[in-house]
């Protein structure tokens, strides 16, 4: 019994014993985190007038010399902060000048960094800062087995931000794995001449690769690739071609509106919602009847669509008070109220 006593009270020993040490070493971690905090605020205190000086009138000055990890740091949330507000012009390229001239060697370490978050942070600096200085950096990191998925996401970005021009074959064959939804986050990068490789390789391209395509092009409602858009909704089935529908609905407009009336009778829902919408974009009185009866329709999504487009015409608050008045059905007279009292 008295040894099992000494053996517990000697692991209880030791048990505060470690608590003591984990408790210790918490404290001066705290205090030089704090102490580390007091220097990068006082390095922005000193560095900040020269920044905003470069920053506006292109000045720079030799007082302006980071050197040490703290002073970097300091550099690094000043420039964050005027990349908030700077968008572009002449500002907006000094902003990035500054970060190129003294953070390239900073973040150049911090790329190689064992630490996934130092990895990450440093993206995400590269990113908004916009440093082409480092994309020899990221290629090489695109190659490593250690790179983790969301560090490859984020450097397709960037190369997208840079309108990298080899990013179609990235993205169809050497990434393969990634999904649709990060795909689109990285093509909606990209201006139009480099998109153009999306759009011109689609039919060759992977099923998640096409409605990224699309979805896209729906965001960005750029007509011109209208025609595109009607080719794979006449020539595609299944989800690829209610992707295209969708993204002419989008952009509100359609070369010719009769050859989409006869989607009010389509099998797919989401079809017969879509055109609902198309000609509430378009408000071509010649669908309206088709609008009427759409408002009819057994799904909600499609009858609301058509509420919606029917208010958006001229006589439109009259066409649904006559729907109010004269229909059987209590689900469209009461879409019909509910679009009368909402208006657009």
């Amino acid at each position: 019994m008295a040894a099992e006593l000494y053996a517990l009270s000697i692991l209880a020993a030791l048990l505060i014993g470690t608590l003591f040490l984990l408790l210790l070493y918490l404290a001066i971690r705290k205090i030089v985190a704090k102490k580390k905090r007091e220097q990068v605020n006082e390095y922005k205190e000193k560095y900040n007038p020269y920044l905003f000086e470069y920053i506006t009138e292109g000045t720079i000055s030799r007082k302006l010399v980071p050197r040490s990890s703290v002073e970097k740091k300091a550099v690094e949330e000043l420039l964050a902060k005027y990349a908030e507000i700077l968008e572009a012009g002449e500002e907006r390229n000094n902003l990035t000048d500054l970060a190129v001239l003294h953070l390239t060697d900073y973040y150049r370490g911090r790329l190689k960094s064992r630490k996934w978050s130092s990895r990450m942070n440093a993206l995400y600096y590269i990113e908004n800062f916009k440093m082409d200085t480092l994309l020899k950096d990221l290629f090489s990191m695109l190659g490593q087995k250690r790179t983790s998925r969301d560090e490859l996401i984020h450097i397709l970005r960037i190369l997208a931000n840079f309108q990298f021009i080899n990013l179609y074959e990235y993205l169809n064959r050497k990434f393969s794995f990634l999904s649709e939804f990060e795909c689109r986050n990285i093509l909606i990068r990209l201006e139009d001449g480099h998109f153009d490789q999306f759009t011109l390789g689609f039919h060759q391209a992977r099923v998640d690769l096409q409605h990224a395509v699309l979805d896209v092009i729906g965001v960005k409602k750029d007509i011109r690739y209208l025609a595109f858009l009607e080719s794979i909704f006449q020539s595609y089935s299944g989800e690829t071609r209610l992707r295209a529908l969708k993204a002419i609905a989008s952009i509100g407009y359609v070369n010719n509106l009769d050859e989409y009336l006869p989607l009010a009778y389509s099998t797919s829902w989401e079809e017969r919602m879509l055109t609902a919408r198309i000609i509430g974009s378009m408000r071509d009185e010649k669908g309206i009847s088709t609008l009427v009866e759409l408002i009819h329709d057994r799904i909600w999504w499609v009858r609301s669509q058509a509420g919606q487009a029917l208010a958006k015409f001229r006589e439109g608050s009259a066409i649904l008070q006559e729907i109010v008045d004269t229909t059987k059905d209590p689900f469209a007279r009461d879409m019909a109220i509910e679009w009368i009292n909402k208006g657009v």
